[in-house]
Formats: structure tokens, C-alpha cells, sequence
């Protein structure tokens, strides 16, 4: 009888380190072996960071804090400096001192000096200073005259964009429905041309025609003057809405301004 026999062979499973268990010395990093035993200096690590952090944070916030309102501070002076340069107001008369339009342009600017805050200058085309100009964005008011010796070479561009500007012509019916106030006209022609905005009608004055005549005149155009003067300030809401409707006779292209021009001329024989 033949007997089988079975072996039976086992092997045991090392048994697992317990979880919580401590490890060896050689298992340890020198950090977790310099730290062993000593928990209270972790509680003081994270004690400081604790106090620590929060005053970064605050000295962080601080910094940057007063940056911004050192930024914000100089774009409200930028703001208000601009608004101000935008307020002031000129007179620029084309023509001599002591030509025909020179006492009209005192007259209106007396007028100005009583209604503003600000005193407005005025500016004579034999001394013009063409860089004061090109840096000037507030309000023009162009007394023109059509007589020998006037200067109309304004042809650089600047702040001409930023602009509102008045013109009132004063020339003789004598010379003719082309020439009657030609500087006037031409002058509007240029502005519009640099981009800036009309913000009345232009008048054109007969000088031939009596002083009381053209002081009615006169008086009608400065009174309108000063309404569109402060409907265009800086920050009011009329100023961009009613520039086509403050310059509607006047504001349309070269031909028919030459037409009123012409019907201009026309009324004032």
C-alpha cells in the first residue's frame, strides 16, 4: 500500500508597527529627534505666528492703503486743475489796440470780469503769446476786425479740441459781400478745422452802422455769451448735449456759413 504524504509549508507575516507606535531613532529626521519630548516649543512656534501674522497683514494693508490715497489724491488735484483751467476765459481780439473793435472787446470784457469769479484776460494779436494759446482750453471769445494790420495766423494745433469759443466780427459793408468780416469767417473756418466748439452764434457787426445800432446788438450777443458760457462749464450735463442746438445757425458746413455770412451782410445795409 503506497502512503502519500502532504508537507505543508507555512511562513508567518511580520507583524505590523501599530499606528501611534514610536518610530526608531535611525527612522527619525534630526528635526523630529531635536523636537522629541519638547511639544512646548511647537506651542510657542505657532503662539508667535499667531501674534505675528495678523500685525504683517495690517502693515501690508497700511502700505498699500496710504499709496492709494496718495494716488487718489493727485488724480482729485489733476481733476480739479483741469476743471479750473477749462473755467477760464479769454478775449482775443484780432486787430489793433486802437482799431475799430477794441472798445466792443473791453466792453465785453468788462462784461465777463462782472459775471465771473475768475477774471478773464484779454489778449491782443500783436502781442499774442501763440504758446499760451496752444495751451489755453478754456473759453475764447474772438473779437475780429476786418481792417489792414489784423492777424489771423493761428494754425497750430494744441489744446484746440478742448475749446469753446464765441466770435463777433466787426468789418465795413463796403468791402463787399466777400469780403465783410472775412477774418471772422475764415477764423471760424480754422477752429473748426482744430476741433474746437462753437458755442453761440457768430455775430458780424457792421461798422458803418451807428454805435447804438451795434450797442443793441451788442448787448443781446454778450447776454447770450455768458447763458452758453455756463452751460458749457466743466461737469455740467448741457455742455455736450447742446452744442449742435447752442450753434444751429452758425455751426453747419463752409457754404452755408458763407451764405448767412452773406444774408448778414445783406441785414446790416
Amino acid at each position: 500500500m503506497l502512503c502519500c504524504c502532504a508537507v505543508v509549508m507555512s511562513y508567518q507575516v511580520p507583524p505590523l508597527r501599530p499606528e501611534g507606535s514610536p518610530r526608531s531613532k535611525e527612522q527619525m529626521s534630526w528635526l523630529e529627534e531635536y523636537l522629541e519630548g519638547k511639544d512646548e516649543i511647537l506651542l510657542y512656534i505657532t503662539a508667535a505666528l499667531g501674534v505675528l501674522m495678523p500685525g504683517f497683514v495690517y502693515l501690508l494693508y497700511h502700505k498699500c492703503h496710504s499709496y492709494y490715497e496718495r494716488y487718489a489724491k493727485k488724480k482729485e488735484e489733476q481733476r480739479l486743475a483741469e476743471e479750473l483751467a477749462e473755467s477760464e476765459a479769454v478775449v482775443i481780439v484780432l486787430g489793433k489796440e486802437d482799431g475799430i473793435a477794441a472798445p466792443w472787446a473791453k466792453v465785453i470784457h468788462d462784461k465777463l470780469c462782472d459775471e465771473m469769479v475768475r477774471k478773464p484776460m484779454i489778449w491782443w494779436s500783436d502781442s499774442l503769446n501763440v504758446k499760451e494759446l496752444m495751451e489755453f482750453k478754456g473759453f475764447c471769445v474772438f473779437i475780429a476786425e476786418t481792417t489792414n494790420g489784423a492777424d489771423s495766423k493761428l494754425r497750430k494745433k494744441a489744446h484746440f479740441d478742448k475749446i469753446r469759443f464765441s466770435i463777433a466780427g466787426f468789418g465795413s459793408s463796403d468791402d463787399g459781400p466777400a469780403g465783410f468780416n472775412k477774418v471772422a469767417r475764415t477764423l471760424l473756418k480754422r477752429l473748426k478745422i482744430v476741433g474746437s466748439k462753437q458755442i453761440t452764434e457768430v455775430e458780424l457787426f457792421n461798422t458803418s452802422e451807428t454805435d447804438k445800432q451795434t450797442m443793441e446788438r451788442f448787448i443781446e450777443f454778450s447776454f447770450e455769451l455768458l447763458l452758453q458760457m455756463d452751460k458749457h462749464l466743466p461737469g455740467m450735463s448741457g455742455g455736450d448735449t447742446d452744442d449742435s442746438e447752442a450753434a444751429e445757425g452758425s455751426s453747419s458746413e463752409s457754404s452755408s456759413e458763407e451764405e448767412e455770412a452773406d444774408e448778414k451782410h445783406k441785414k446790416s445795409k
